[in-house]
């Protein structure tokens, strides 16, 4: 067990078990081609040679098949979050193919550690800064600036590998795969040379400048369609809020509908991204600006003085790679924290979180949030199977408004 005082020169990070690691890597290579329709262009890291690090945009949980698609015959150990390794269906496999776990949103000693070591054995490191899997389809409202510093503490070549359409064929709230073109390009932006040159700010401004995006501009510039047979199923997990009345978690979906249950808003999401709706009903051009609509209502909410939201919940704590329950109680959010308070093991619990420190969390399709403390993850179910992005939303804009990121303080 490596704790977190190993010197980093006795850390032994295990290179990607070649067979297993070559044998996935081609085939999710193979499934992507024939299924959506991959294209890769790495004609600009032709001759590249390692040790170097991996950045890419986070738009969709299938990130890491494309980006070892595009990387190979590179192998890549890539970092990512402790919560992938409770996964039943990467667990057998997870740490042969040379993943790094780290906390997400949280200082993680161990895991940089363990990422400068990689670099000093010769193996190429691979991240996605943003930390998350985008929920709107568009890059992260916020990157750490501690992503510079990490780049020079680690002293190579930086590669970013760009995805254009992965959020596409699969969204965060929609179950199973949507089918359309998916467009990988890699590129050096970093050089060593660089790194060891550009200030953290340059290089924090080259990193943050690569990696915004936008899938559903791409969609609806490049006319482009992703068949499904319900395109809008699960649309209300992230679009709560109806814009016509204006009241949250009302919306349900059909297959190709949203609709509020309240005033009856009606409206048709197609293949090609479109939200179109009915005769006497409300909508936006595209669902990142119905996202962006609803950022925009939190942002009025958290500036009132009284701002409180509180909703029951069932807790778990990860505990040997696998989530148990250990109680209920509230999940709250005030102008200075987010916490829960209720019981663990039978006894009387709270924990909170300052706002502050924490630019965005991690939200969960089966509508819960997960919160990092020193003694491990604990997750919080929603026992109304609804909240989670909101919550998100609100830490997000409290982050950004406490920072007065927004120059309107």
């Amino acid at each position: 067990m490596i704790t977190e005082d190993k010197n980093i020169k006795d850390i032994v990070v295990r290179k990607p078990n070649g067979f297993l690691y070559y044998t996935i890597a081609y085939i999710v290579k193979f499934l992507s081609k024939l299924l959506f329709r991959l294209k890769i262009d790495k004609k600009e890291i032709k001759g590249l040679k390692g040790p170097f690090m991996v950045i890419a945009n986070h738009s969709s949980l299938a990130d890491i098949a494309f980006t070892v698609s595009a990387l190979l015959p590179h192998r890549l150990n890539i970092l990512t979050s402790r919560d992938l390794f409770t996964w039943k269906l990467f667990k057998p496999f997870i740490e042969r193919v040379g993943c790094i776990s780290k906390n997400q949103f949280a200082i993680d000693i161990m895991a940089l550690k363990t990422l400068k070591a990689a670099v000093e054995q010769g193996r190429n490191v691979a991240l996605y800064p943003e930390g998350k899997a985008s929920l709107d389809g568009k890059n992260l409202h916020y990157i750490p600036p501690s992503i510079a510093k990490l780049i020079k503490f680690l002293d190579v070549p930086v590669v970013l590998s760009y995805s254009q359409g992965a959020y596409l064929v699969k969204p965060r709230y929609y179950k199973g795969f949507r089918y359309g073109q998916v467009r990988i390009k890699t590129s050096v932006l970093l050089t060593q040379e660089q790194v060891r040159k550009l200030s953290n700010d340059e290089i924090y401004k080259k990193v943050v400048d690569a990696l915004q995006f936008n899938d559903h501009i791409f969609q609806q510039e490049n006319k482009a369609r992703f068949r499904s047979s319900k395109p809008a199923r699960g649309l209300e997990y992230i679009l709560y809020r109806c814009p016509k009345c204006s009241l949250d978690y009302l919306m349900r979906t059909t297959d190709r509908n949203l609709i509020c249950d309240y005033c009856g808003n009606n409206v048709e999401y197609t293949e090609y991204g479109e939200l179109i709706p009915d005769a006497t009903s409300k909508a936006f051009k595209r669902i990142d600006l119905w996202y962006d609509y609803q950022r925009k209502v939190i942002d009025e909410e958290i500036r009132k003085d009284d701002f409180y939201i509180s909703h029951k919940v069932d807790s778990f704590m990860e505990v040997d790679r696998k989530y148990v329950p250990i109680g209920e109680g509230e999940l709250y959010i005030d102008k200075e924290y987010i916490g829960y308070k209720g019981t663990k093991n039978g006894q009387p619990f709270e924990c909170k979180t300052a706002l502050k420190t924490l630019h965005t969390i991690t939200v969960k399709n089966q509508e819960g949030v997960d919160l990092i403390y020193p003694e491990g993850t604990y997750r919080f179910l929603f026992k109304d199977k609804k909240y989670s992005v909101k919550y998100g939303l609100i830490v997000e804009q409290m982050y950004r408004y406490i920072h007065n990121l927004d120059g309107k303080r």
